[in-house]
């Protein structure tokens, strides 16, 4: 269920992070195009990290229901924390 959690916490879809296939409509996961992807990737880092420290969570994983922390914790929904609707 993780493509909901992000949906959720960022109010994003797929494209938002993901690069599209060149001469495609197609994302490419695998691509490292965009640097949202990026971002997501070390705030992902974050937030795992903050479970284990804070939270002492042995194997927390993003997604899991057991994260106190979450991507929606901080970002409420946008996709970048602190906007407003």
């Amino acid at each position: 269920m993780m493509i909901d959690d992000f949906e959720d916490g960022l109010g994003v879809s797929c494209a938002f992070c993901h690069a599209q296939e060149k001469d495609s409509l197609r994302l490419d996961y695998a691509s490292d195009a965009k640097p949202e992807k990026q971002i997501a990737r070390r705030m992902m880092q974050m937030t795992i990290g903050i479970n284990r420290k804070f939270f002492n969570l042995k194997h927390p994983k993003i997604g899991d229901s057991t994260l106190v922390i979450s991507c929606i914790t901080c970002h409420n929904g946008q996709p970048r924390p602190g906007e407003t609707k």
